[in-house]
């Protein structure tokens, strides 16, 4: 379902705005927000029309668990960003959730060319995210200064993995193009067909013979993301690997990704390597063990053991 606005404000149409057929995104938020003094006259009255449609929805049907982790997403803040990137023309259809994590959820949309597009927005409410990613982004050169505040860190993660999605998109891994990043929510090009994404390797059965095909251009892909982007995934597993039509791949999921100069990268890359060829020797397939591969990649002996890990 997509909620239609077709509202002019400052002489310019925001078009369409849709969250998805649960349409419960905004509930109080909302109303909080249209007391806020940022807002001109015009853009009162457009919000007035969404926390109206909202409300009449919640005559319709009972809150689910889905609801809440809704409006777990949509704070006041990211409604804000999402209202910025519309009026930018960036976003102009936005439908339902094609992926959801504990730290972030990945809707389906539209730009103002109406091609697809995979907007990800990272949860302001995850207590445990910045504990978690900050051995991620310490020693990274790009990002010399780690912020406290919890949702300047939840930026930082954002910008970092359009930067990540960037470097590896021009230095050839097949990954999602990046095309814009504002606060929590990351645009970038949606990998699918009729609305559906792509399947991970591990959301699939694959035959042999196609697995024959895709080891090889797994491992060349984490070379060139290793020697073209400077960068090692960090989190590489058939859970983050899409197959596509004609036995081809995509990368997914690079916000943890490492730059080669951080300290932890080959005990990361020692890692990912291992998670490879533990999914391809499971499936039937004789591949190189991890240590060799690494060797190849680097040039160097591994000094780490993630044998146990």
């Amino acid at each position: 379902m997509i909620i239609e606005v077709a509202e002019n404000i400052n002489g310019s149409s925001m078009g369409e705005c849709g969250l998805d057929s649960q349409g419960n995104v905004f509930s109080m938020k909302l109303k909080a927000l249209l007391r806020r003094e940022v807002l001109s006259k015009a853009e009162k009255k457009l919000w007035r029309r969404l926390y109206k449609y909202d409300r009449e929805q919640r005559y319709l049907r009972k809150r689910s668990e889905l609801d809440e982790a809704l409006e777990e997403v949509f704070d006041q803040t990211t409604l804000m960003t999402i209202y910025s990137l519309m009026k930018k023309g960036l976003i102009k259809e936005f439908y339902g959730v094609v992926s959801a994590g504990k730290e972030s959820r990945i809707y389906l949309a539209k730009d103002s060319s109406l091609n697809y597009l995979a907007v990800k927005i990272y949860l302001v409410a995850s207590a445990e995210f910045r504990k978690n990613r900050v051995m991620y982004v310490s020693g990274d050169p790009r990002f010399k200064r780690i912020p406290n505040d919890f949702r300047k860190f939840i930026y930082l993660w954002a910008r970092r993995e359009y930067s990540n999605l960037e470097a590896a998109y021009n230095a050839g891994v097949p990954v999602p193009k990046p095309l814009f990043v504002e606060n929590n929510v990351l645009g970038m090009s949606f990998i699918g067909e009729d609305e559906k994404r792509y399947p991970t390797l591990a959301e699939v059965k694959v035959e042999r013979n196609v697995l024959i095909d895709v080891y090889p251009q797994v491992i060349d892909a984490v070379e060139k993301l290793y020697h073209g982007a400077r960068l090692v995934h960090g989190d590489l597993s058939e859970y983050n690997i899409f197959l596509l039509p004609e036995n081809h791949i995509a990368f997914i999921d690079l916000s943890q990704a490492v730059h080669v100069e951080q300290p932890q990268a080959d005990q990361l890359l020692l890692r990912d390597l291992k998670n490879i060829a533990r999914y391809f020797k499971k499936n039937g397939l004789q591949v190189e063990d991890y240590r060799e591969l690494f060797k190849k990649i680097t040039g160097r002996i591994p000094v780490y053991d993630v044998s146990e890990e």
